[in-house]
């Protein structure tokens, strides 16, 4: 299946999640990073999404095809996946193959995220086993079988933890495992090498490429997907029952993937600690940092005429625009006439409207505005006295290595591989603490700007001799060829 190891152009298969190309953001910007700048590569893009994608939102280098994964909205995956030639139609999914190949790996899996510390060998051994099956038969109707929910139900009750749980939420946990399960059954094209973009649902195909096909799989981590996921299922409206079987499911994804992955390449060394916490083999890691071409951003300034922040992103929860909304009102009382101009697009939109809620009812209508999404990043910076990233979670975020390239001064919360990027305890707040926020902010703004403009162009020397784009692509590109060549 794999190109012969001699040739100077690999074939890699590359999966994401909500990210590249239908969402903007910082693993978009990695993900075209990535391929644009090794364009002697070819890359297929298995890009899970939450429904049928309209349009990709990001561009799309020419040597780069994309496979649409949605999980709701459609009932085959083949829906929305590139007719391709070779391609084996499923074959009827009968009751004796369900009862033969499918029963049998899924209440395994089920066994194993029933608990918290599932055995990454054997979910990533069933995880292969459920896309055996996917490529020849129908996962939805086998799991539309009454077999499948009496088997959940049965398994649940008889644990003590879930010993009332009904059969219409045995039912419910069956549709939405469907939906969680369906990356299994993308075809995995003719690739030298498989790279997972997180330790997620888009991992699925990758962990079975490895265990069925034995391609070599590269796990790359920006934030920690599983930790941010439990915050989110925290935060949401579900029953315990949900909350406890789907944290379990992420978890055993996520120790499924250290344990099968050949080599794992997180974007800072702070996701190392998480990743080690999970099982993760040390030998196995080589930290590549995410990289910026310094010709694009560099030092420029704009004059406002008022004290003027700015911050760039997502607007969603985990960017914490509340907590930086409440520091900026904290600001304003020490320094006057402060602005703080919010540059990104909504894509939460109700957690955006809580924001615009949060800067009227703190009369802060002057002093906080949403200028909308930016097609170059760098024009904001330009207009900054300070930068702000407000984050209650990342990982090796863009917009301060952007900043730092724009030689800006950059006041950043304490998450992720922040303080790897700037080096400068001073410039650091502790996450969701306005105070600490604005305590940082305003203690950049009280200095004379010819001080700031020295630590801005501090933070771009070490940008430049960290974080450039050139070293970044070099990471990557021996990264492959070593998989490639040692695993043939």
């Amino acid at each position: 299946m794999r190109r012969s190891a001699t040739s100077s152009e690999l074939r890699i298969l590359l999966t994401t999640e909500g990210t590249f190309p239908y969402a903007g953001g910082g693993v978009s910007t990695w993900a075209v990073s990535l391929m644009r700048g090794l364009a002697h590569h070819e890359f297929a893009v298995a890009a899970v999404v939450a429904n049928p994608p309209a349009r990709p939102v990001m561009p799309l280098p020419p040597n780069v095809a994309v496979l649409p994964v949605p999980l709701w909205g459609l009932e085959l995956v083949e829906e929305y996946l590139p007719k391709r030639r070779g391609l084996r139609r499923r074959r009827r999914t009968t009751a004796t193959a369900v009862a033969r190949r499918f029963l049998p790996p899924l209440e395994l899996l089920l066994d194993q995220i029933l608990v918290a510390d599932a055995d990454p060998g054997q979910v990533a051994e069933v995880l292969g086993a459920l896309a055996s099956f996917a490529e020849e038969a129908d996962l939805r109707r086998a799991m539309q079988d009454e077999r499948v929910w009496r088997m959940l139900h049965a398994r649940l009750t008889a644990n003590p933890l879930y010993r009332h749980a009904t059969f219409g939420e045995a039912a419910d946990l069956a549709r939405t495992l469907y939906r969680y399960l369906l990356p299994l059954a993308v075809p995995v094209p003719e690739v030298d090498v498989v790279h997972a973009s997180a330790a997620a649902l888009c991992a699925l195909p990758a962990v079975a490429a490895k265990v069925r096909l034995g391609i070599p799989l590269v796990l790359t981590e920006h934030g920690i997907y599983m930790r941010e996921r439990i915050l989110e299922l925290v935060q949401r409206e579900v029953s315990i029952l949900e909350k406890v079987m789907f944290s379990n499911l992420y978890r055993a994804i996520a120790r499924a993937t250290y344990h099968v992955a050949d080599r794992v390449a997180p974007v800072c060394h702070y996701n190392v600690r998480w990743e080690r916490e999970l099982g993760l083999d040390p030998a196995k890691v080589r930290v590549i940092y995410n990289g910026v071409d310094p010709g694009r951003f560099s030092p420029a300034t704009v004059a406002e005429d008022r004290p003027t922040l700015v911050w760039v992103g997502r607007i969603q929860p985990l960017k914490d625009l509340l907590t930086l909304i409440r520091a900026v009102a904290l600001v304003a009382r020490a320094v006057p006439g402060v602005r703080c101009l919010l540059y990104g697009p909504d894509t939460d939109p109700d957690y955006a409207g809580q924001c615009r809620q949060a800067v009227a009812a703190a009369g802060l209508a002057d002093a906080v505005r949403f200028e909308g999404p930016v097609s170059d990043p760098s024009v904001a910076f330009r207009r900054a006295d300070v930068v702000v990233l407000s984050s209650m979670s990342e990982g090796f975020p863009y917009t301060v290595v952007e900043a730092m390239m724009c030689a800006r001064p950059v006041v950043a919360t304490d998450v992720g591989g922040v303080a790897e990027a700037l080096d400068d305890r001073s410039l650091l707040a502790e996450p969701q603490n306005a105070a600490s926020l604005a305590g940082a902010i305003v203690g950049q703004l009280r200095r004379p700007a010819v001080e700031r403009d020295a630590l801005g162009h501090r933070l771009r020397r070490r940008a430049v001799e960290h974080f450039d784009e050139r070293q970044f692509l070099l990471g990557y590109d021996r990264l492959y060829r070593e998989l490639d060549v040692s695993l043939v």
